[in-house]
């Protein structure tokens, strides 16, 4: 197995935002890296905990999101789920299933930084 082709593939994805795109397909990225299907799926196997393609840009889509909910307030949670490359209803499933609350949950856990302005 070649973990630097892993490396560079994961990397291209984030960097290029290729997870953002909602209809992102396993044979686009075997294209970009001219790989044939069986070559990917090792790659996932061996570097990725074994997760299926879907789960793995899931998962990427998933840190992003959680990421964006954390630190950019002023979006609104269909914003982020538009950036990651879901819908809204879609990205509350996801969330929920990973982390177990949904974004909104989340957010309302968030306690706002002290700006040092006192009144």
């Amino acid at each position: 197995m070649d973990k630097d082709l892993f490396k560079t593939i994961d990397t291209v994805i984030r960097k290029e935002r290729l997870y953002a795109q909602a209809n992102l397909m396993r044979e686009d990225v075997m294209q970009h890296f001219g790989i044939g299907r069986h070559h990917l799926n090792d790659q996932l196997n061996a570097f990725a905990d074994g997760m299926s393609f879907p789960q793995y840009i899931n998962s990427i889509r998933m840190e992003v999101a959680y990421d964006l909910l954390t630190n950019r307030s002023e979006m609104t949670i269909t914003e982020i789920a538009r950036e990651v490359g879901f819908s809204a209803p879609n990205l509350r499933e996801q969330f929920k299933r990973c982390y177990g609350i949904t974004p909104a949950e989340y957010r309302a856990t968030l306690v706002p930084e002290d700006d040092g302005f006192e009144p």
